[in-house]
């Protein structure tokens, strides 16, 4: 136990007594997710509330204008009115994108008799622009509204039936558990496995290289306790890195996904506990992956070009969590590593009762390719072709 320890304190007095490593490593991810996150949410928000229409009418009526103004916010909306005259100048500008919306009205809407050629209302707005599309969309909506009105004013009751809409009430906790689940898994797993990227390789590939290496192994210690230490060490310094992200992620997501007067604390503490110990199990894996490839690989570049193949599957595997509509409920799909973290952390997020069933299995699977890894590295140090290959 006293050689592991000493292992991991060389790895972690490495980094730690590096004020640049301690930068790059573990405040800057999280702190650099905040910020850019948190900038995104607020200028979407700002840009949203900031939004103004400019809408211009021909011949509009009274009920129509009481069916649009019930809708809308009026002190975002500017209404002129116009003269037939000025509909070409004004369809300029609309395509020019100075206006958004040009609705015309023939003359006497209200007065057509049901047996001549029925009046068209024209709606004008430019394709290309969205804000115009936004516009057009919404009163394009109010006009069937007005439709609706004046055919039951001129032919009665038409409707063969009434439909009620209803539905379970709304949970926004579940909602915005849904959003977190398909966006943090992803991100978590992605920046657990960018973190040890970033130290792992120099831990044993670097040290293959430069030839520092071979001191280790001829010191009075076992390989497996090498090993071990190696893993513990650099699976704690990824995890710190990691955390960073993490936070940086769950206090920036509510302002990224404007959630009104949303924060974290829909989730637990045992909920939080949980995620810990998902990330805690996966960071294992992942370094006992980097670890093995760097060991194998003759130089530092060489283990970073293995490492990046795995990296991209890393990904595609996390974002699976985004095109989910909840955990995988098949006890077998978590036994299979990174998979199974972002089904836990899916499972979690969006308070599923069998949560704690996939975190067990998970935490014990990961534990298990633990073990495998640190086997495997333990036979690698022990082979002099591996260790020593040029």
């Amino acid at each position: 136990m006293k050689n592991i320890l000493t292992v991991f304190k060389k790895e972690w007095d490495r980094v730690i007594k590096d004020r640049r490593l301690v930068l790059t490593v573990i405040i800057l991810p999280g702190l650099m997710i905040y910020l850019i996150y948190t900038f995104m949410g607020v200028a979407v928000s700002n840009f949203t509330e900031s939004e103004s229409y400019d809408v211009v009418l021909v011949n509009v009526t009274d009920e129509f204008k009481s069916i649009y103004e019930s809708n809308e916010d009026m002190s975002k909306i500017v209404i002129r009115n116009i003269s037939e005259g000025s509909i070409d100048d004004y369809k300029s500008r609309i395509d020019n994108e100075e206006k958004n919306l040009l609705i015309i009205f023939p003359d006497n809407l209200e007065d057509y008799d049901g047996i001549s050629e029925k009046p068209q209302v024209v709606i004008y707005f430019n394709q290309n622009d969205i804000q115009s599309q936004n516009i057009a969309s919404r009163f394009t909506n109010y006009l069937r509204q007005y439709q609706s009105t004046l055919s039951y004013d001129f032919y009665g009751d038409t409707n063969f039936f009434y439909l009620i809409q209803d539905g379970t009430e709304l949970d926004e906790n579940q909602l915005a558990g849904t959003l977190m689940a398909a966006l943090l898994p992803m991100l978590v797993i992605m920046f657990l496995f960018s973190g040890a990227m970033s130290i792992g390789p120099e831990s044993i590939a670097g040290e293959k290289e430069r030839g520092t290496i071979a001191t280790l192994l001829i010191t009075p210690i076992k390989r497996s306790q090498l090993a071990l230490g190696k893993v513990l060490s650099l699976s704690v310094l990824s995890l710190l890195s990691a955390m960073s992200s993490f936070l940086g992620i769950i206090l920036s997501l509510p302002k990224l996904l404007n959630f009104e007067d949303a924060n974290m604390s829909i989730y637990s503490v045992s909920d939080y506990l949980m995620i810990l110990l998902v990330l805690f199990s996966t960071i294992f894996v992942i370094v006992g992956i980097i670890s093995v490839v760097s060991a194998y690989a003759k130089s530092l570049k060489e283990a970073n070009s293995y490492i990046t193949p795995i990296y991209i599957i890393t990904i595609l595997v996390s974002i699976t969590s985004a095109f989910s509509d909840g955990a995988n409920t098949f006890i077998w799909a978590y036994f299979f590593p990174i998979y199974n973290s972002v089904q836990t952390l899916i499972a979690i997020l969006t308070f599923s009762d069998m949560s704690w069933l996939y975190l067990i299995v998970t935490v014990v699977a990961n534990f298990i390719y633990l073990v495998l890894f640190v086997t495997l590295l333990n036979k690698m140090f022990n082979s002099e072709k591996i260790m020593f290959a040029k």
